[in-house]
């Protein structure tokens, strides 16, 4: 098997999944691996990989007695190390940002919905609507190039092949529905009404995966064609 065409997806919950950026994986031609870390499933060396994608939790990057996070952050330390570039999606963001040494904080009430960004390189990371969800934030790491942003978070940086996002292009409508379902007093705090949500989801399929496919696409640009060196523009 060709380590240049395989995809390495670190997942954290069952609602939590690849989603349309494993879908887009797929179309390319890629091999998609899958390593559920809260079960207990261990991925191979990262530079068996041609990409790692850390995706969410609603996990807290903080919280030391998470019984996976310091293998995770191991393993994405060791990525970064090898030159393996690493796509981290809020709480991979939030954990890709500590291992290139910035600091996460809460937030003092969750960001949630349907947002623009605003955004420094359209040509990667469009201004939008994205689906934001998160109750942690991170500041830029050092030596990275901020991209996008809300008033009230650091939306995408990029580090040399890395690239950090904190909203979530692999959502779908069905994962959505999980969260919104799971997480209802994040949506009271936020001031989010769970049926608007859902409808502006279902509202926003088609348009949402477009953008998905369109960000993984630049993510992997050398990858679907078996190209060698880094993945994003350094």
């Amino acid at each position: 098997m060709d380590d240049d065409r395989r995809v390495l997806f670190l997942q954290h919950q069952d609602d939590g999944g690849p989603g349309y950026l494993g879908d887009r994986a797929r179309d390319l031609g890629l091999t998609v691996e899958v390593a559920d870390l809260a079960r207990g499933v261990q991925p191979q060396h990262p530079d068996r990989y041609a990409l790692v994608v850390s995706l969410g939790s609603d996990e807290s990057v903080l919280d030391p007695a998470i019984p996976w996070l310091d293998d995770e952050r191991a393993f994405l330390e060791e990525a970064v190390a090898v030159g393996v570039p690493v796509l981290g999606v809020c709480f991979g963001a939030q954990l890709l940002a500590t291992v290139l040494g910035a600091p996460v904080h809460p937030l003092v009430r969750p960001e949630i919905g349907w947002l623009p960004v605003t955004t420094e390189a359209p040509d990667l990371v469009e201004r939008g609507p994205w689906l934001v969800w998160h109750l942690d934030t991170f500041a830029c790491p050092p030596d990275a190039e901020q991209l996008a942003s809300t008033q009230e978070a650091v939306q995408a940086f990029k580090q040399g092949p890395h690239l950090g996002v904190q909203f979530h292009p692999e959502a779908t409508p069905s994962s959505v529905e999980a969260w919104a379902a799971k997480y209802g007093q994040a949506l009271t705090r936020a001031g989010i009404e769970r049926s608007a949500l859902l409808a502006e989801t279902e509202r926003r399929r088609e348009e949402s995966r477009a953008r998905a496919y369109a960000l993984f696409d630049r993510v992997v640009n050398g990858v679907s064609s078996g190209a060698t060196g880094t993945i994003l523009a350094s």
